[in-house]
């Protein structure tokens, strides 16, 4: 068994500590700074909303972003450091998904921050459907994007568990000149969570088989 001495000494050798005390502080510092904002509401430390003029803030749902942006960082903080421990212990299987996981939380973090943003709420209290659809609303043609729109309504899901029926679109799916019946995974409003879902089309939208 080793002793505390045999440790040190180990440790002391292995060039891959100052990664492990780099990880270990950065992994400290998020975590810190996700408590700060998502349990002690220091706001003013979100980035774009410290800076924004007061009658913007207003238009912030602040409470949901801390939440949001604190518990991220909270996440964020805890792969950085096992992907530290995982490096120096040279367990590069371990690394590589933690540190995936981690890049992978960064963009959930902005992505997801959206939704809190008052663009995004004003386009939700005008039009929920297009809010489920912020990216594709912001980043294509109208007419693309009403082209998507279009083929996408011609498609609904049923859920398999409690047979609750919805427009795929309003849904906030995505199907556009598309071909057979799928099975998903998605929320049922009616069932309040995530249910499997058949995606088919809508019975006026379906082609009538040619007569002989």
């Amino acid at each position: 068994m080793e002793s505390l001495v045999d440790i040190a000494n180990r440790l002391a050798g292995n060039a891959q500590w100052p990664i492990l005390a780099i990880g270990l502080l950065l992994a400290f510092g998020f975590v810190v700074l996700g408590l700060l904002i998502g349990k002690g509401r220091r706001y003013n430390l979100i980035a774009g909303y410290n800076r924004a003029p007061d009658p913007v803030k207003a238009e912030y749902d602040i409470a949901g972003l801390a939440r949001h942006v604190g518990n991220g960082l909270i996440t964020l903080g805890a792969q950085i450091g096992l992907s530290a421990c995982f490096f120096f212990w040279e367990i590069m299987i371990g690394f590589a998904l933690f540190f995936g996981l981690a890049l992978l939380t960064s963009l959930m973090i902005l992505i997801g921050s959206r939704r809190y943003m008052p663009a995004y709420r004003r386009l939700a209290a005008a039009s929920p459907p297009d809010a489920k659809h912020w990216f594709l609303h912001r980043t294509l043609p109208t007419k693309w994007y009403r082209a998507i729109e279009k083929g996408t309504r011609q498609w609904e899901q049923v859920c398999r568990t409690c047979g609750q029926v919805q427009d795929f679109w309003e849904a906030g799916g995505v199907r556009y000149k598309a071909a057979g019946e799928p099975i998903k995974l998605s929320y049922c409003e009616a069932c309040g969570r995530g249910r499997m879902h058949k995606i088919r089309r809508k019975q006026s939208s379906r082609v009538a088989p040619p007569l002989l």
